[in-house]
């Protein structure tokens, strides 16, 4: 029983934006860490992970849900 049967699925259409989302965590990640080395290293470690999921995200997500997305299609 295949229950996907008649669902067509493009590939690029679903895979490119999710190349860009680790593209974007990438550099911000790498903004962050160019930045703020002057933090203490508890604060630099803590902050890590909530900028570059939250900035990252935004910065991916806004271009998209402004057509960037329908590139894609």
């Amino acid at each position: 029983m295949n229950i996907f049967e008649g669902v067509a699925i493009n590939a690029t259409h679903f895979i490119w934006p999710l190349v860009f989302l680790g593209i974007t965590m990438f550099f911000t990640g790498f903004l962050y860490s160019r930045l703020f080395k002057w933090l203490p290293k508890e604060w630099y470690d803590i902050f890590l992970g909530p900028v570059v999921l939250l900035l990252g995200g935004l910065i991916w997500f806004y271009p998209m849900h402004m057509g960037f997305y329908d590139f894609f299609k």
